[in-house]
Formats: C-alpha cells, structure tokens, sequence
C-alpha cells in the first residue's frame, strides 16, 4: 500500500469514528432525557395494567421515544449535509439489533405466560446488552450505563425468580412498571443530566 492509499485509509478510518461519534451524541443528553421523561409517563399509566395492555402501553412508549431520537438523527444530519441511513447508523444497528430482538422476543413470551415483572427484567437486562455490544465506539458513560442497565436486570430477575430473597414489605411494592420507571426513568434521567450539565459546561469553557 502507497503512502497516499495509507493517508486515504486514515482519513475514511477517521470519519467513520467520527460519525460515530455523532449518532452517540444523539443518543445521548436531550433523547436519554426525553426517554427517561417518558418512561416515568409510561410506567404511571401502566402501573395497574395486566399483560398484552400493560406490553402494549410500554411498546407505544417506545415508539414515542424512537420517532423523537429519529428526529434528532434527521435534524443533526440536515445541519452537516449527510445523509440520514449513514454507515455509523448501520454499524450501532448491527451490533444492538440481536440483543433488542432477543429481548423483546423473551419479554413476550413472558408476558403471555402472564409473568410482566421477569418481561421488564428481560427487557432492562438485554437493553444494557445492546448498549455493551457498541462499547467498542461508544462514549464510555454509555458503557457504564450499560452494565448499569445488565446488573439491575439481573438482580430483578433473580428476585423474580425467589433467587434472591428481599423484606417481604418491600417486595410487595415491587412490580413491572416500577422496575422499568427505575432502570428507563430513572437510570436515563440521572446519565442525560450528567451529559446534558458535562456538555453545557465544556461549551462555556475558555478556549
């Protein structure tokens, strides 16, 4: 390889990195707030919903935060001129995409089965895997806030499972939407302030 195919070479490795970089910070800041805001939203709206009607309410929360985060990607790519299906966007989809399908699938084979608490503990659980399996070109809050989602997913199933045995007062206070306004609430809330206030910050820092 010539000196100049090597300099080519570089410079497409560094532009890829660098689109990476910013679909990550689409994902992060405003969207894992909007994100968090809903899923508190959609975990009181749901809280005394059964089954295929309590799937159904977090699915449509979903979709609320999905179109919002496609917004961000549609806004940022009009502002730089690139296009909207990018190879950074591809590359995160094929590396989160199997543990989202995998999860969601289980979550409602659950549900069916009537058992909401382990679907929201399979859900929380293989959403951190997600996370983890782009940590090679993610932020490394991100990757953070995927063990934090895998270990609370974890600990959630084994309590669902009895494998872990809590104080039976607080266990009873314990259902789906609680463990789901906890991890997608709240876990989102407390990273995209942290992003949001680190950023805003940095920004106003002198040059």
């Amino acid at each position: 390889m010539t000196t100049r195919e090597e300099a080519a070479e570089q410079l497409r490795l560094i532009r890829g990195m660098m689109e990476r970089a910013t679909i990550f910070r689409a994902l992060s800041g405003e969207t894992a707030l909007v994100g968090g805001a809903v899923s508190l939203g959609v975990a009181w709206l749901s809280e005394k919903r059964q089954h295929w009607e309590w799937a159904g309410i977090w699915i449509g929360g979903l979709v609320l935060v999905l179109l919002f985060y496609a917004f961000q990607l549609w806004r940022m790519k009009a502002v730089h001129s690139r296009p909207f299906w990018s190879t950074g966007l591809k590359t995160a989809l094929r590396g989160a995409l199997p543990s989202l399908i995998a999860g969601g699938f289980l979550g409602l084979v659950f549900v069916r089965a009537g058992n909401n608490v382990a679907a929201a503990s399979l859900w929380i659980t293989h959403y951190g895997l997600a996370l983890l399996a782009i940590r090679e070109f993610a932020p490394k809050s991100m990757v953070w806030l995927g063990w934090a989602f895998v270990a609370f997913g974890l600990f959630s199933l084994a309590t669902a499972a009895n494998i872990v045995e809590l104080e039976p007062r607080w266990l009873m206070r314990v259902n789906a939407s609680r463990l789901m306004a906890i991890a997608f609430g709240g876990f989102h809330l407390v990273y995209g302030g942290l992003i949001v206030t680190t950023s805003s910050r940095r920004d106003e820092s002198p040059a």
